[in-house]
């Protein structure tokens, strides 16, 4: 109910090219995230955020997949991307748990852009891409990343019908529904 409005990149064309940022150097290749939408509610009342959704059953390779989520993201806020306040890892199944508090941190950030630096800064060494990395966007993104766990079970847990109702009558009467 924190959310007033989202869409999938695979809803229509317009939120696909919504989601969809080019690489600055990928020779004219494109990355797309998987969710986006608007928040309501104190304090993210209007923040836009951006989601890629992983409905794993167990950790597989999102480690990879979440080094290139950063980088992704570190793209996004170096071009100012209007959904790009959040930054959202949905999952079902936690993965490098030995690391986990320490995933979204900036040096893990820098790593990931070192990682991917030719679709970020074309063909330049390591050393070249480290002097280049924008060290306010890294702490930018370190800031706005979520790492969010579900469950099957927790998908369950939704407020009683009622209860909703009650709340989008408010909600309306207030003008932000």
């Amino acid at each position: 109910m924190r959310i007033c409005g989202a869409f999938a990149n695979t809803d229509s064309d317009a939120w696909a090219r919504k989601l969809t940022l080019a690489w600055p150097e990928g020779g004219g290749r494109t990355f797309s995230f998987d969710l986006g939408g608007s928040m309501r509610g104190a304090p993210y009342h209007g923040d836009q955020f951006c989601a890629e959704v992983k409905h794993y059953q167990g950790p597989a390779d999102q480690g990879t997949h979440f080094v290139e989520f950063l980088a992704k993201c570190y793209v996004a806020q170096q071009e100012k991307y209007l959904f790009g306040d959040h930054y959202m890892w949905i999952t079902w199944a936690p993965f490098n748990v030995n690391n986990w508090s320490q995933l979204h941190e900036p040096q893990r950030i820098e790593s990931a852009v070192v990682q991917h630096r030719q679709r970020i800064f074309g063909d330049v060494s390591e050393e070249e891409a480290r002097k280049r990395i924008d060290a306010n966007a890294v702490q930018s993104v370190s800031e706005r990343v979520w790492r969010i766990v579900l469950s099957e079970k927790q998908e369950g847990l939704l407020p009683l019908t009622e209860w909703r109702a009650i709340l989008a009558h408010e909600l309306i009467l207030k003008g932000e529904w």
